[in-house]
């Protein structure tokens, strides 16, 4: 039988403690869109345990004063695993990961992060070359035990 625990994003920490607390993480302005080859700010990478799935809900909000391109790199990098969402100034939580599962996948490895399946995202049209003025909440139900049956 499955179990179903709700989870922080893996990049939803506290600044300097270490502890998660599932604080908005804030995009910042990595790539122009489209980022073919490049990931965005890390968001989370599920288990590597392939007995364990992960159900995502990824939320966002511009609190800026533009329009922003907001794109999710979802499992790797390149457009073939990008999410595309504009989201316009000043709004409020926008849905963008309606609950899609993703899991540890061994062929998807990226040089410089960790082992399996990433999500990631970065803001196109943006003047600053640090922030984006997007914010990611969300959560993740972790789907553990015959996660695959």
């Amino acid at each position: 039988m499955a179990t179903f625990s709700k989870e922080f994003f893996s990049s939803s920490m506290s600044p300097g403690s270490g502890s998660y607390f599932g604080l908005p993480i804030e995009v910042m302005q990595t790539a122009s869109y489209p980022a073919i080859t490049s990931y965005g700010t890390h968001i989370h990478t599920p288990p590597s345990d392939p007995t364990m799935l992960d159900e995502v809900w990824l939320y966002a909000t511009n609190v800026g004063t533009a329009a922003k391109t907001l794109v999710i790199q979802f499992g790797n990098s390149g457009s073939a695993y990008e999410i595309v969402q504009e989201l316009p100034s000043r709004s409020g939580l926008t849905l963008l990961i309606p609950g899609l599962v993703i899991g540890e996948t061994g062929s998807l490895l990226t040089p410089g992060l960790p082992e399996g399946s990433h999500i990631a995202a970065y803001a196109g049209g943006s003047s600053d070359s640090n922030t984006s003025d997007i914010l990611i909440t969300g959560y993740v139900n972790r789907i553990s035990g015959s996660a695959y049956s």
